[in-house]
């Protein structure tokens, strides 16, 4: 059964019954009267998706390694990739600054984002939460970022890593 199908014939089930209530004149030859009282109630069902994206640790998939914190000897150009990117891509959170967290891609690419000026990258330690858009992005100026202590920031830019 489909779920406009089962919520009209939920909606028009009675809430409430009253049992038949006797007719004062018609008490003596044993006919009742039915009343019913209809209760009618609106359901509103909302479908909401949350996407955990969480710290990757440094036993990431061979080939992600490049982009340990530990490798000090590469250093990273940053390049103008866009106002959005799929969320589905992002595998995990790398490194967190003053107001940046760099995104590992299943792409093995780094994303770097900058968060608002309100916000600390290091509320992010341990990973964060976004709620999945209509489109399937995460968008910088729309979209927040959602931390695990409470946090709720919003995406100022995206800029792709690129080693020198």
């Amino acid at each position: 059964m489909n779920l406009p199908l089962f919520l009209s014939l939920l909606l028009a089930i009675p809430a409430a019954t009253e049992l038949p209530i006797p007719d004062s004149s018609a008490e003596e030859e044993g006919v009742f009267v039915d009343s019913v009282k209809l209760q009618y109630a609106q359901v509103r069902i909302e479908k909401r998706v949350i996407i955990r994206v969480p710290r990757s640790r440094s036993s990431m998939p061979s080939g992600l390694n490049a982009f340990s914190t530990d490798n000090s000897s590469v250093t990273y150009k940053e390049k103008k990739i866009g106002k959005c990117i799929p969320m589905d891509n992002i595998l995990g959170v790398q490194r967190f600054d003053d107001r940046h967290l760099d995104l590992v891609t299943k792409s093995r690419q780094q994303i770097r984002v900058r968060l608002e000026k309100k916000c600390q990258g290091r509320s992010f330690y341990s990973g964060f939460y976004m709620e999945r858009s209509k489109d399937g992005r995460i968008c910088e100026d729309r979209d927040i970022l959602h931390s695990r202590t409470g946090v709720k920031c919003e995406i100022d830019r995206f800029r792709l890593l690129v080693p020198e």
